[in-house]
């Protein structure tokens, strides 16, 4: 079961952290989706929040999210995130 490590506050904290420390800093939807263990929508709601504030890129294709990718607005803070979990650089 994947469980939300406990320094992670909300969904878009998570989507961040997981995009740079698994997903090297691009993933599809569906493997956030599947690694998130949330429901599409969640996903969507908090991709949209990250895009707003710039910290990611989104690819849509039809109208639909294809792939997520970190700004540097979002590397700063999946680095923040970083030195809460205590993972070494």
């Amino acid at each position: 079961m994947f469980l939300t490590p406990d320094f992670v506050r909300d969904n878009e904290e998570w989507i961040i952290w997981l995009l740079g420390s698994e997903f090297h800093e691009k993933a599809s939807f569906q493997a956030l989706v599947q690694r998130t263990r949330l429901l599409d929508e969640q996903v969507e709601e908090a991709v949209r929040n990250l895009e707003r504030v710039k910290e990611v890129r989104v690819e849509r294709e039809a109208g639909s999210i294809v792939s997520v990718s970190l700004l540097p607005g979002g590397i700063e803070l999946f680095e923040s995130l970083r030195i809460k979990s205590g993972t070494p650089e």
